[in-house]
């Protein structure tokens, strides 16, 4: 009898990779079918080899269990030879070249060598050339085993010289997994063909497979399990494999444009079922228009689809799909939650030809096409400015510290007991060399985004602490300028040491600076920062909470920091008109006092708007109805005119 323990260890291990792609539910996607293709072919394999030499080894063998030897060698032969086909295949599919073995010519080519041996063994079964088993002696190889091995051989070292060829396409880990599992099954076919007593075949494919799964696959990479998606991930790597290869490429990216909103109302645990809701769907109807993209998700709530080739049958079936999907999601309206989604086709080349354009355009166009369109082409995208800008943000952010292109624009702030301007808010204004002004709602998430807020921040403290020290606060009629503290910054380690400096090279009283944090920072901020805060406070500043209503801050919160001054966002002004938002607006202003805040109104663009506030009690006003932020002279020739 063979040595079967090889076989007997290689089966728990194909089993546990089954298992594994079923829990992390890698199992859509081409990458993930012909991986699970190959592991239960291997497993089939395995299985029948081991129970073939277990009847085989009961000499004198009875009838039927030469039948069932014989049809466990041929089923071993027919898919251990196919399952090189299918990581050769693999090999083109995770290298996204399989563009290249499209054609009927090449697939033809690709399989000829297979069907060749089929032809071999359907022809053992009148000639017993190949192998034979028999009543006496059992399994016994044939001359023409030797042509099933050059098969093999074949196939082996055409994946063997792609992998090589394609090590561009690849990390060098993945690189060198691709290529163990073929150095595996050489040297086990070396030590089996010599050796017919070791069957080491499949373990050294197993071996390879282990390789393959934590160093290619990477389940934890590879997958987003909780809605059975390829990872945000996994579409970086295969679209650089596609630029790569230069294949002509359909990209449909659908963005839930307030997935992140959502996800606070409802919740992780609501809304991922709802996103595995979609990529269900999308799975049925692909395969009822027998087309298969690959699909991925982006959190908090973006889906990529890329399809090589017949791709623009995904621009005509992705709007209806997602305006029906949305509208039979009757529970998540029954919670109150409306969905909104974009949807952007990006064609390349023809669109875009560069990986951080595609990226770029995959996570801004919701905000670059009109607020009414659902459906956008890149081709229109592309070509505005606003794109342009967006698209070089980095380079501009990165110029503008350079450059010193950041400039401060202060705004007044009324004050409705003495009838002057009390104080002023300092903002960031970008003025690029290149591209002329850009919105600070484009700039400032971008900086967040690439982590240069702390230098411009730093920028708009030096600018603040240099226009105080260089002029007379109360000449002016000023009491303080209020400057925004980013989230970055009040989490820096070295924030209060850099005020404190400033302080010290101006000249600068801590009486005469407040500074903001936004509503949403104060949500989440860190000891660091409440320490940061405390700090700061102990020093002599004074801090206001800005566009509150934004968020979820309640009294006690607010008691515990030292907030002096809470400013209540334009949106909670623009409802002021309402029935509803008046009383919300008065009851805010009224908790307000009575916990001893002051507070300032935003966006007030009205004399109403004013005249209302005002008799609501609140201390201060800010907004464009006496003026919007403007530069420094500009700044200073309004007070000299207004607070005589």
């Amino acid at each position: 009898m063979r040595n079967i323990y090889f076989d007997i260890c290689s089966i728990p291990v194909f089993i546990v990779l089954l298992i594994t792609c079923k829990i992390r539910k890698m199992t859509h996607g081409r990458t993930n079918r012909l991986f699970l293709m190959f592991t239960c072919a291997s497993l089939t394999c395995a299985v029948a080899d081991f129970w073939a030499e277990l009847l085989v080894a009961a000499v004198p063998m009875s009838r039927g269990a030469v039948m069932l030897a014989s049809f466990l060698d041929y089923v071993y032969l027919l898919l251990r030879n196919a399952s090189l086909v299918l990581y050769f295949i693999f090999v083109f599919v995770i290298t996204r070249t399989d563009y290249r073995i499209r054609s009927l010519k090449n697939r033809l080519l690709l399989w000829l060598p297979y069907f060749l041996l089929v032809l071999i063994l359907i022809q053992n079964f009148f000639t017993h050339n190949v192998f034979t088993v028999t009543v006496r002696t059992g399994y016994t190889r044939g001359p023409m085993i030797s042509a099933l091995y050059l098969i093999a051989l074949i196939y082996g070292l055409s994946g063997f010289g792609y992998c090589i060829y394609c090590k561009r396409y690849l990390t060098a880990g993945k690189w060198f997994a691709l290529l163990s599992v073929y150095l595996f099954t050489f040297a086990a076919v070396l030590i089996q063909y010599l050796r017919i007593d070791l069957l080491v075949e499949m373990f050294s494919t197993a071996l390879g497979l282990l390789a393959i799964m934590f160093i290619v696959m990477r389940p934890e990479e590879a997958m987003d399990a909780s809605v059975g998606l390829q990872s945000w991930q996994a579409y970086q790597t295969d679209l650089r494999n596609i630029l790569q290869s230069r294949q002509p490429t359909q990209i449909v990216v659908i963005q839930l444009t307030n997935a992140t909103e959502v996800r606070t109302y409802l919740s992780d645990a609501v809304f991922d079922p709802f996103v595995q809701e979609i990529a269900d769907g999308l799975h049925d109807m692909f395969r009822h228009k027998h087309i298969r993209p690959e699909m991925y998700f982006e959190r908090p709530g973006t889906i990529y689809l890329i399809q090589e080739e017949g791709g623009a049958k995904l621009s005509e079936l992705i709007p209806g799909f997602m305006r029906d999907m949305l509208e039979r999601t009757s529970i998540y309206n029954e919670l109150g939650v409306q969905l909104n989604h974009k949807i952007c086709v990006i064609n390349y080349p023809r669109d875009l030809r560069e990986w951080k354009d595609i990226i770029n355009l995959g996570h801004r166009f919701a905000r670059l096409g009109p607020d009414d369109q659902t459906m956008l082409k890149a081709s229109d995208v592309v070509s505005s400015k606003h794109f342009e800008v967006e698209n070089h943000m980095d380079e501009i952010l990165n110029r503008a510290i350079v450059e010193h292109n950041v400039e401060v624009y202060y705004q007044p702030i009324y004050d409705t007991k003495t009838g002057r301007f009390h104080s002023a808010e300092a903002l960031a204004r970008l003025h690029d060399s290149r591209y002329g002004m850009i919105s600070p709602g484009i700039f400032i998430p971008a900086a967040e985004a690439l982590g240069l807020i702390p230098a411009i921040g730093q920028e708009v403290l030096e600018s603040v602490y240099r226009f105080i020290a260089g002029h007379d606060l109360k000449a002016l009629g000023l009491s303080y300028i209020e400057i925004n503290l980013s989230v970055a910054q009040c989490m820096q380690k070295n924030l209060v040491d850099a005020i404190r400096q400033l302080q010290q090279k101006y000249g600068v009283d801590p009486k005469t600076v407040n500074l903001e944090i936004t509503e949403t920072t104060f949500n989440s901020v860190s000891e660091r920062a409440k320490r940061n805060l405390g700090r700061l406070s102990e020093m002599g500043y004074t801090f206001s909470l800005d566009d509150y209503g934004t968020g979820y801050s309640n009294i006690q919160r607010l008691c515990r920091l030292p907030f002096d001054i809470i400013k209540i966002d334009k949106s909670m002004v623009d409802e002021m008109g309402t029935e509803n938002g008046s009383r919300i607006l008065h009851h805010t202003v009224q908790m307000m006092q009575s916990i001893r805040k002051k507070l300032v109104a935003e966006g007030a663009e009205t004399q109403a708007a004013v005249e209302a506030l005002r008799e609501m009690g609140c201390d201060y006003i800010q907004g464009f109805y006496f003026s919007k932020p403007v530069p420094e002279k500009e700044f200073v020739a309004f007070l000299e005119a207004n607070n005589r």
